[in-house]
């Protein structure tokens, strides 16, 4: 690594010692690329989540915001949905990325111009293609919403970034690459080439019935595995060993998780069409294929658990570390949901009920949202050279979201266990509705809660840039 400042992310033995200065290198970031990034991403967390806020309202008063095509409930699910995926999580861990890459590479951004205007592209599509959403332009395939217009936008931007990234590594100073590196460039690749089939390939003619459906399944699961999933354990594995000071537990475990990510995941899409057109041996790859998605869980919780030992005390004190270890338990229990539900004696209770929108919710929430807090309260800090805002209010916003989630997601598995059995008993599906409505008011309340606390987390992030109390070496909450 470039310095001693980094050998918290060097390829070490369980219990090496770490002794890090946690601002050498942080004149190599450029805050101009990371600050465009960030606003960005404060803008799309109010956006998207108070978009599903209003989505809830619908279920339980169908009333509210109902005399505008653009508020209703169709185009406010896409813009909570995407708006919180490509908005919030996806430019919040672009932001990251341009910290991070520069410090574990021991050298500045290659262009950073590229970077700037790949950013700006890459919100002027989030623009275009929300705003078309309202306006009722839209392929109407699932998280390929965007009109194709927008859609070349965001490619653009993100190519751009891409090249920019992948030079800096290309140019390092350091011979070895991080683990957070390699997540971070297979991401990238792997989503380049899955956009451009999701929305592009899939608008062709020719994808029609079927294959459309399997094609979108593709799509959209990788959305999360090859994108959401390998930017989120990136900053996983950046945060944690500079968090506790103590290098990663076991780099090849790290790998493994890589390997069978990248051979697994691809194939697991069909999961979400069983019982359908699609053959039958097509949905059974998508089937083991997703039982073998325990491998890159359990690599990731281990290697959390490793670096962990003998830090424990962290949990009660840092707010980085508890966002941490909470994402890291959700991350476990999605590892059980996501291969359960894709078995063929599931998939009948729980399809097409609210047990999969908790599901949904788990994964791009409960992990790798609490997951980019964490590395926010983490960077913005050092690169504005000012202590956190406020502490309190950083706690704060962990418990909304802790809480709010829990109750969310509590209630969506259990409305979608009991509708599913009700259908399967053969009741009418209105009937259905009637019993849900409590959990439905319940969901809504933790989503209020967990918008709540994103609104801390903006003011917060933005109070510290600004008004924190200026300091050469601002300690990690």
């Amino acid at each position: 690594m470039a310095g001693a400042s980094l050998n918290v992310h060097a390829v070490a033995k369980p219990g090496d010692v770490a002794k890090e200065s946690l601002s050498t290198l942080e004149p190599l970031v450029d805050r101009k690329v990371v600050y465009t990034f960030v606003f960005a991403a404060l803008f799309w967390v109010v956006y998207g989540p108070w978009a599903g806020f209003f989505v809830s309202l619908k279920f339980t008063f169908p009333w509210v915001l109902s005399e505008s095509y653009a508020l209703s409930y169709g185009p406010l699910r896409i813009a909570h949905t995407q708006g919180v995926a490509y908005g919030w999580f996806s430019t919040g861990a672009l932001a990251f990325a341009h910290y991070m890459v520069p410090k574990l590479c021991g050298r500045p951004l290659w262009k950073p111009g590229l970077s700037m205007a790949g950013g700006l592209l890459w919100n002027l599509g989030m623009v275009l293609g929300l705003g078309g959403v309202h306006l009722g332009y839209m392929q109407g395939l699932e998280f390929a919403d965007f009109n194709l217009l927008s859609d070349a936008v965001l490619a653009l931007g993100l190519i751009l970034i891409d090249i920019n990234l992948f030079m800096t590594i290309a140019k390092r100073r350091e011979p070895k690459i991080y683990v957070s590196l390699w997540y971070l460039m297979a991401g990238l690749s792997w989503t380049t080439i899955n956009y451009v089939v999701g929305n592009f390939v899939a608008a062709l003619p020719s994808s029609t019935g079927a294959n459309s459906a399997a094609m979108n399944g593709y799509f959209l699961h990788n959305v999360v595995g090859l994108w959401v999933t390998p930017m989120g354990v990136s900053m996983a594995y950046y945060l944690l060993p500079v968090t506790t000071r103590t290098p990663l537990y076991s780099h090849r475990l790290s790998m493994i998780g890589f390997w069978t990510i990248a051979f697994f995941y691809p194939f697991t899409g069909a999961h979400h069409y069983l019982l359908s057109p699609i053959p039958d041996w097509v949905e059974t790859i998508a089937i083991v294929s997703s039982l073998m998605l325990i491998v890159p869980v359990w690599t990731v919780l281990a290697n959390m658990y490793g670096t962990m030992r003998g830090r424990w005390d962290l949990l009660g004190n840092s707010v980085i570390t508890k966002f941490l270890v909470v994402g890291a338990i959700y991350y476990l229990t999605t590892c059980f949901q996501g291969p359960t539900q894709a078995l063929r004696a599931l998939q009948p209770v729980v399809h097409f009920t609210d047990y999969v929108v908790g599901h949904a919710h788990l994964a791009l929430f409960g992990v790798f949202s609490l997951w980019t807090m964490a590395a926010f309260y983490y960077m913005i800090p050092k690169l504005a050279g000012r202590e956190i805002y406020s502490v309190g209010l950083a706690r704060a916003n962990f418990w909304l979201v802790f809480f709010g989630f829990l109750i969310m997601a509590l209630m969506l598995w259990a409305a979608g266990i009991i509708q599913g059995h009700m259908l399967i008993n053969n009741v009418d599906w209105p009937d259905t509705l009637d019993v849900n409505n409590f959990y439905w008011h319940a969901r809504t309340f933790g989503g209020f809660l967990m918008d709540v606390g994103m609104l801390i987390l903006v003011y917060n992030i933005i109070a510290t840039m600004y008004w924190g109390k200026p300091s050469a070496n601002p300690r990690a909450i």
